[in-house]
């Protein structure tokens, strides 16, 4: 349905790519982020006054690449829902390049209540969601296999610029923390394929992150866990010869 979707058509910059030319992930997620804030609010579950009160947050989102996106590419992304749950809301990116789909992002989402730091179903505050399809667009994102030997890395603590507008790490700081534990010649002979990435438990300002990898050839995991060993997030990539 057309008029569930949201786009954006953007040329890559040079603040916004690797040494490599290639354009970081933190920032392709952060677009996605920006363009699901601009669809929320053209379907009418999100506005400015909720700012304080309540925030969606994404839960689980599976991100693949045919190919990397380069400096000066001209990509248009866009965005769209299907049908949710009680608390649960699907929603997926394509990304184009040249007329050509090279990549897409399925992902679930929840409302999150910002002072009890707890999910809200959108009902309970009043929010409906339009009509849209029953069935999944994309594979929602699958469970990530913890079948290798995790060995621990360091230990980082959530600083000021971690934390973003729902008072917790910024989905993205994942990913940047994940993609720089990597050797840093893999991101040179390979590029990033497939991203698997799932928030386990919200982390708060000063909260510190005990991180563990994992590896086998092309397929890494990396998961970050609390003072208790109680999960974060999991965070699984998958590379490809260039």
């Amino acid at each position: 349905m057309e008029d569930l979707k949201s786009y954006e058509t953007r040329v890559i910059e040079i603040n916004e790519v690797d040494d490599m030319g290639e354009y970081f992930f933190h920032h392709l997620l952060n677009r996605f982020a920006q363009i699901a804030t601009e669809s929320a609010m053209k379907l009418g579950v999100w506005n400015y006054d909720m700012m304080s009160k309540y925030g969606w947050v994404v839960a689980k989102q599976y991100l693949h690449l045919d190919e990397p996106i380069h400096y000066q590419d001209c990509i248009e992304l866009s965005t769209t829902i299907s049908k949710g749950t009680y608390v649960s809301f699907p929603r997926y990116y394509y990304i184009k390049k040249d007329n050509r789909l090279i990549g897409t992002c399925s992902s679930v989402w929840t409302l999150l209540d910002i002072q009890k730091r707890r999910m809200v179903s959108p009902q309970k505050i009043g929010i409906t969601f339009p009509e849209a399809p029953l069935e999944h667009l994309l594979e929602l994102p699958p469970a990530i296999q913890k079948d290798m030997e995790f060995q621990y890395i360091t230990e980082r603590k959530v600083l000021y610029s971690d934390v973003d507008i729902n008072q917790h790490m910024n989905n993205t700081r994942y990913v940047e923390w994940a993609l720089d534990f990597i050797d840093f010649d893999k991101h040179h002979h390979c590029y990033i394929s497939d991203l698997n990435i799932q928030y386990r438990k919200e982390i708060r300002p000063l909260e510190k992150v005990k991180l563990f990898m994992a590896e086998n050839g092309h397929r890494y995991i990396v998961e970050g866990r609390n003072q208790e060993d109680e999960v974060y997030f999991t965070i699984e990539i998958y590379f490809r010869d260039r």
